[in-house]
Parts: structure tokens; sequence; C-alpha cells
């Protein structure tokens, strides 16, 4: 998911992460779409597939089928931070 996540930044997306967990916090893969148009761009790098379909939740592109473990989520917290 590392390099998925890397050329999504390499094309200028910004990628975080969305809390999609009824109960629990249950964290998906998701990018900020400014434009709709972004939302083709963002699928034809991540891809639809898996059980559920991509869904847009304010300004953000989900992907419920890609889910982020602890090691994913911190890589991408860290992106732009300078390492001490």
């Amino acid at each position: 998911m590392k390099e998925m996540i890397d050329e999504l930044r390499a094309c200028e997306h910004w990628v975080t992460v969305c809390d999609i967990g009824k109960v629990n916090a249950e964290f998906a893969l998701a990018v900020v779409i400014d434009e709709p148009i972004d939302i083709w761009y963002v699928a034809s790098i991540v891809g639809t597939g898996g059980v559920t379909s991509p869904f847009v939740l304010g300004n953000l592109l989900v992907f419920p089928h890609l889910r982020i473990n602890a090691e994913t989520y911190e890589y991408i917290c860290a992106y732009g931070k300078d390492p001490d």
C-alpha cells in the first residue's frame, strides 16, 4: 500500500485516513478531492476492487476496502515532517 500512497502523492493528491468504524475505530484510505474530476484520477491509481466501492464523504474519497493498519497510519501521518 505504501507504493500506492507514494504514487498518489507523486500525482499531488493529499492522502489521509477516514474512520469508518461503527463502534470501534477502523481506518480506511482516503484522498482529499478538490474537484469532481479528482475522483476519476484517484480511482485510476487506487482502483475500485474489493467488495465495497469508494464513496465521497465531504471532500474525501474513501476506499473502505483499503484498511489502514498502525504502520501505514504512521507512514501517512509522518509525511512532510522532519525526522528527528
